[in-house]
């Protein structure tokens, strides 16, 4: 009798909100626990940088680092990190990383709010998950203080603004939220933003047979004053910077991240042309099985005949097509198109649901692989030496296992098919968690960018926060140039409170940081460190 009530719970069609909400709280928790642990990776250091430069300053409109002027991206992202600096205080990573998960849940919400306002809630809820959980984004890139889930955020604000207001026949809404979404992704990313747009509004207007819309005066009214905006950000530069050689760079920066690289470019577009499409499909895991369901006819034809999912696939199509024969594009620059290839899959999938299905019976029989592979990795994980820096790895091991396996007995046990993936869904969310608190200590041990945290504290408790002079005579105007890679341990110093200017001469009293060839013999170095190869030193001048 008990085992007859327990069945009906578990596929209690109510079961299946409670259970949702049970699942985007612990998937909160899991995407903030211990952001803090992993040391600064990639592009984290310099946007760190610019950030806290910021604050020093109290100049939100030009960026630099080391108080020389860094001609890059447009501000707003350095200015939500900033901000996110000023909240959480800026000696932990967490306050840096904080905006980039925020962002993925945001997306998340967002997902979830249009696939229940033109599908259903059961859709808008899975849709959301099956993004939220995507492997690179889950896993990584919500891990770190990147700025393109942001910038995705906002494209896809933009884009979701074109159909909301359509569908409410108010052109003056669309267009004023569509470019004021665009705007501000400008002002993340810089041009590229209003390519979304301008792809977006011409493929929409002309399917729906609007395209005299265009012209109205509410599309040329919101043009204005989205150009009027960057106009006049770009005039209050000029009143401190050159701002000729800003939007120069800027404008090469764009085209860098789309001309192919290398001694054949033309091999490298056909490579590029192959691998992309494969690349996105591998990154939406565990959605990427969702793929088994899309290709007939039927599947088609339901696409087509639904106006907000068929508004996705144009949307997605026009505008990834652009990265697609760009052999210099990088697969994080079409965040932005995640929710919807997901919402498509998962639309597809749910009409699998009500049927038999064999393509059902080889998803959950992949998926159950996968899950037992995943149960077994993590008990055997005590037995890698690798491992067992993490004093708790055994305890963990065993902690999360079991959770691990409790999910996937709830998923095979489980034959409502909307609750059946919700329990599927929990088990990666499990995982996440066992990830980051298993893997994340590990990193902050085993990591080599370990050496520059280690090498700032050490630098500190000499200078003790007083002003450091970066002597060098290389620009910071190109990434590659940035002197000698101090500034990942720069990151550390000044997430410290420790101010660094570059400067090209020793010419006043202070502490001052030079590499070892630049050494005169009256100077004695009172630290001495190396970074890729390069012996740097730490000097007082009296």
């Amino acid at each position: 009798m008990n085992k007859n009530i327990f069945f009906k719970v578990i596929n209690s069609d109510k079961l299946y909100i409670k259970l949702s909400l049970f699942l985007f709280v612990l998937y909160i928790f899991s995407i903030f626990l211990n952001l803090n642990y992993v040391p600064l990776i990639l592009e984290e250091p310099r946007r760190i940088l610019v950030a806290l430069e910021m604050l020093f300053h109290n100049n939100y409109m030009v960026t630099t680092i080391f108080n020389e002027t860094w001609y890059d991206h447009p501000p707003l992202w350095n200015i939500v990190l900033a901000t996110s600096a000023k909240i959480f205080g800026s000696e932990s990573e967490f306050a840096f990383r904080f905006p980039c998960a925020l962002s993925l849940l945001l997306t998340g919400i967002l997902i979830f709010f249009t696939g229940k306002k033109y599908v259903s809630i059961k859709f808008g809820i899975l849709s959301a998950f099956f993004y939220l959980i995507s492997a690179d984004l889950y896993f990584f890139y919500s891990t770190i203080a990147e700025i393109d889930i942001f910038f995705s955020l906002l494209i896809l604000l933009s884009i979701l603004s074109i159909f909301y207001f359509f569908e409410k026949e108010n052109m003056y809404l669309l267009f004023l939220s569509t470019y004021f979404f665009g705007t501000l992704a400008f002002f993340t990313k810089g041009v590229v933003a209003l390519v979304f747009v301008g792809i977006t509004l011409l493929t929409y207007f002309i399917y729906k047979r609007k395209f005299i819309k265009l012209f109205s005066f509410a599309h040329i009214l919101s043009f204005c004053l989205s150009i009027g905006a960057i106009v006049t950000y770009f005039y209050y530069y000029s009143l401190q910077e050159d701002v000729y050689t800003y939007i120069l760079d800027m404008w090469s920066l764009t085209q860098n991240k789309t001309s192919a690289s290398g001694n054949n470019p033309f091999i490298g577009l056909i490579k590029h042309l192959f691998t992309f499409p494969l690349n996105l499909v591998g990154n939406l895991f565990p959605a990427t099985l969702l793929l088994l369901f899309i290709f007939n006819k039927k599947a088609i034809a339901k696409i087509k005949n639904h106006k907000y999912i068929y508004f996705l696939v144009l949307a997605f199509f026009f505008n990834f097509i652009i990265y697609w024969i760009s052999a210099g594009a990088r697969m994080r620059y079409t965040y932005m198109f995640y929710p919807m290839v997901i919402s498509v899959l998962v639309y597809i999938f749910t009409f699998h649901f009500s049927k038999k299905s064999t393509l059902l019976t080889i998803y959950y029989t992949i998926l159950k692989v996968i899950m037992i592979i995943i149960c077994v990795a993590i008990f055997v994980l005590p037995f890698i030496s690798y491992v067992k820096v993490n004093p708790n790895i055994t305890s963990l091991s065993i902690t999360f296992g079991l959770l691990l396996i409790t999910c996937l007995l709830f998923s095979l046990k489980t034959t409502n098919p909307w609750n059946k993936n919700l329990f599927i869904i929990s088990f990666f969310i499990v995982t996440r968690l066992a990830y980051s608190s298993i893997v994340f200590p590990i990193k902050a041990i085993k990591s080599s960018s370990g050496l520059y945290k280690k090498q700032a504290k050490e630098i500190a408790l000499i200078t003790k926060q007083n002003p450091i002079y970066l002597l060098s005579q290389e620009s910071i105007k190109e990434h590659k140039k940035i002197p000698f890679d101090f500034y990942k341990t720069a990151a550390y110093l000044e997430m410290q409170g420790t101010r660094i200017d570059k400067i090209k001469s020793i010419d006043k009293k202070g502490y001052y940081i030079l590499r070892t060839i630049d050494l005169e013999k009256n100077l004695l170095p009172i630290y001495t460190f190396t970074i890729k190869k390069e012996e740097l030193n730490l000097i007082k001048l009296e």
